[in-house]
Order: C-alpha cells, then structure tokens, then sequence
C-alpha cells in the first residue's frame, strides 16, 4: 500500500493532468492550423473569383481538403453563377458532417462567392486523440517499469541474465555478428530475449548481405537513370559527385563547383530552407537555353544532401503556354478579357497611378456580317486588331473585350493632344479598306476617352464607364474621338 500510495497515485495524477493538458495544446495547434489555411485560402479565393482564375480556385479547395477531417470543399462564384472548383472526399449527406460557408468579399464590400466546407467533427476529435495517445502509452509504460524497478527481489534475480543481455547487445553493437548468445533455460522471459535476439543477429546478418548486394546493384544503375543525381557537400557548397545523366544535361562536376560556385551557394540555401518532403522547381541557363527541374533531396547526412533533378522544361512550356491561350483571344490573338481584368487588379493594386482608357467600337460591321457573312466579319476583326496594335505606342496595349468592342490602356500621364492624335492615327488605319473575296470592305471607328489619376480618387470602373459613354457619344452623333472630360464640361 505504501508502494502504491507513494509511487502510483503521484504519477497518476500527473500523467492525467499531462494527458489533459496535452489533448488541450493539440486540439488549439489543429484549430489554429485550420484557421491559418483558411484565411489564406479566403485571400486566394477573392483573387480567384475576381480574375477568373479556375486553377488559383482548384489550388484552393486541393489544399483545404488536404485536411483529414474536410471531406468537401467547394467554390461558388455569385457573379458568375457557377461553381469553379470542387474536391469531395466523403459522402456530404452523413450525419457527422458539418456544412461551413464562408463568404467572399471584395475590397469594396461586394459579394463575390462563397467557399463552402463539409467538416467532419468527429474526425477532427479522433485526430486528435490519436495525437495524445502515443503519451498515455508511454505513461502506461512508465508507470509499468516504474513498478518493475521497484521490485528489489526481480532484479536480484535478475541480475546475471541482464548483465548477459547487456555485453550480447555490446557485441551486436559493435559489429560482432557471429558469437552467438548464451543459455537461460531457468528463466523462461530471459530466454525469450535471447531467442529474440539471436532472431535479430540472424537477420542483421541477412540485412547485411542484402545491402551489399543492393549497393552492387545501386552502382550499376545509378547512371543508367534519367534523372539526374547529385550529392551536394552543405560545407564546402560543391558537388562531391554526380551521375552520368547530370553530366549530360548540365555539365561536368569540376566545371560547375568552379564557374557556378555563387549560384551553388544559393541553391544549397534552399536546400537547407526547405524540408526533405518538399520538392520545388528550379531553373538553369545551359547552353543559352533555359532548362527547368523539379528537384527533390534527401535529410542531411554528415553535411551531405543527395538530390535528384527531373527535367520538366517541356512540361513548363506546355503550362505557359496554356496559361497564354487562356489570356489572349482566339480570333484575333491580342489580350481578351481575361488580361483587362488582370490590368484591372494590377491598377486597383496601385501598379499604375496614372492611365488613359480608350473605348473603340465599330462601325457598319454588323452590315458586314449580314451581308458577307461571318468569315467576312472575322477577317475584318482580325484586321483591325493588328492595324490598332501597330498603330498604338509601346507603353500602350489593345485588348478586345467581345463582338466588335476593343480597349486601348495607355500607361502614365498623356495629354490630350497626344491622345488625340493617337486615337486619330488609329481612326484612320481603321478606316482603310479591307480586301476581302476580290472586295473591299469598309468600316469606321468610333472612340471614346478617359483618362485616371489615383490622386483624384476616381476607380477604375468610372473610368472604364466614362470611357464607354463617351465612346456611345462619338458613335450616335457621328463624331471624331471624344473625351469624357468634354461631355462633364457640356
């Protein structure tokens, strides 16, 4: 009772207030990790909403449902009345579940969507538990040896077996595979250990055998991989070697470690800044020509770090190219929409204090079309889409908005002199005649202007209305470019 009073009852009380307090900094470490993805992914689902971007909106529901307990994650677009992302991973009608919304909101208060998320409570707690558990295992366990090492007697008896334990497990340590262990028939437990060990010295030596074989078979292929492989020194930031693949693609190790060494020292920073699980891209000038990588590394290891680098540059060129048509219009293959609203975010991210709009609409193309057809109507587009852009400055930049409706964004402070005789110059190109069929069709322009200054507080959307006005105004009374400025003076 005495042994009890003085050694189980101290230890239970604070092994469950351990247990108690640790199940409490677990459950505050998982909530605060939820609650940083989410407000990062609230910042990149308001980006995604407002520029369109459907891969930015699959990044954002991936990396919630990472989570153990999210088995759904969606988001909605209250403008656009679709949904651009969705990953389920569990049934969303299960009791268990429970349906979180987040709405998302603009800089200028406008509802823009909602990220909704089916979060599994019950999942989220036996995560959890399975965090803490591990502790009242070891509690138990200590608690245990505790008790056995009090019990004077067994260890008495146990002493001479124990201490033959102890120099056959220094013998193990030291290398020493072949001395095998001796007999404690007395001792049934005893005798269990050293059978285990001898199980244990048998198949280390097999272990033994196997790695020799494996490193015979490891040097062998080694440099038959397409991947390239290379151990990098942290200390001395040089490649200590390299297979024949690397040599291949980049160049040879001597090469590298003397014409590269600053570049070697930056990238073995990375290296140390990142975790072995994180591969990341990396990009190279060999031979003129740029050569992306993803590259992953191993923990360091006596101030080595093994990597392996896969060559991705044709699959990068494939990405940018995507991203290029989703950017520039099909028929025309000048900026669309897509690239206004980027200029758009990049003024309301102040990037350009200081810009003109100019609005440009089409006249007679609908007759065009009615007339010749749409081939005729495509050609006439395609056409003035390269006359405008070889008629604007290089700080300026056209896009086409849809149907005959184009946009002009000149960058800085202009005149209106200087707009005007841009605007028209481009009149002008516009109105030559288009050959077409052994025809020659024939449209006009109508432009409308309006220039923004971010000192006089005016958005980007009034600009972009005020230039529309304007340009209805040249259009309906059949006038030369017209500013906004002059219709608020009228």
């Amino acid at each position: 009772m005495l042994y009890i009073v003085l050694t189980l009852v101290p230890l239970l009380i604070i092994g469950g207030f351990s247990v108690a307090r640790s199940y409490i900094a677990e459950q505050q470490q998982w909530t605060n990790l939820y609650d940083k993805v989410l407000l990062q992914q609230l910042i990149n689902a308001e980006k995604s909403l407002t520029e369109f971007d459907l891969a930015l909106a699959e990044l954002v529901v991936n990396d919630f449902s990472r989570l153990d307990y999210i088995r759904s994650v969606k988001l909605e677009s209250s403008l656009y009345a679709m949904k651009f992302a969705e990953v389920i991973n569990f049934d969303t009608q299960s009791k268990n579940l429970t349906p979180l919304a987040y709405p998302i909101i603009d800089r200028q208060g406008n509802e823009l969507g909602q990220l909704v998320i089916y979060k599994d409570k019950e999942a989220f707690s036996s995560h959890i538990i399975y965090s803490v558990l591990p502790k009242i295992i070891f509690f138990v366990l200590l608690v245990s040896f505790i008790s056995f090492l009090f019990s004077h007697k067994i260890l008495a008896i146990l002493k001479k077996p124990f201490k033959d334990v102890h120099n056959f497990t220094a013998l193990v340590a030291s290398g020493d595979f072949k001395s095998p262990p001796p007999n404690h028939h007395d001792f049934i437990e005893i005798h269990a250990i050293f059978s285990s060990l001898e199980m244990m010295r048998v198949r280390l030596l097999e272990s033994i055998n196997q790695l020799r074989k494996s490193e015979e078979n490891y040097s062998r292929t080694y440099n038959l991989t397409q991947v390239c492989l290379f151990v990098v020194d942290v200390k001395t930031c040089k490649i200590v070697r390299a297979n024949q693949t690397f040599t291949k693609l980049v160049s040879d190790i001597s090469v590298v470690n003397i014409h590269h060494a600053d570049r070697l020292q930056r990238f073995v920073s990375m290296l140390l800044e990142r975790k072995s699980s994180h591969s990341f891209e990396y990009t190279i000038s060999v031979k003129g020509l740029s050569k992306h990588f993803q590259v992953n590394h191993s923990e360091r290891i006596q101030d080595e770090i093994e990597c392996s680098a896969m060559d991705i540059s044709e699959l990068i060129e494939a990405r940018e190219s995507v991203v290029m048509q989703l950017q520039t219009d099909a028929l025309t293959g000048i900026p669309n929409r897509v690239s206004f609203n980027q200029f758009v975010q990049q003024v309301e991210n102040k990037e350009h204090p200081q810009f003109a709009l100019m609005m440009l609409d089409l006249n007679g193309f609908k007759s065009i079309n009615d007339t010749h057809g749409h081939i005729a109507g495509d050609e006439v587009l395609k056409v003035t889409a390269l006359r405008i852009t070889d008629n604007i400055p290089a700080f300026a930049r056209v896009y086409r908005l849809g149907g005959d409706e184009f946009i002009i964004s000149l960058i800085g402070e202009h005149s209106e002199v200087q707009l005007g005789q841009i605007a028209q110059s481009i009149v002008q190109q516009v109105e030559a005649s288009i050959p077409f069929n052994d025809e020659k069709l024939l449209v006009s322009s109508s432009i409308g202007i309006s220039c923004h200054d971010e000192r006089n507080g005016v958005s980007v959307s009034e600009v972009f209305h005020d230039a529309d006005i304007a340009m209805y105004h040249a259009k309906t009374n059949r006038l030369p470019p017209v500013f906004s400025n002059d219709l608020c003076a009228a």
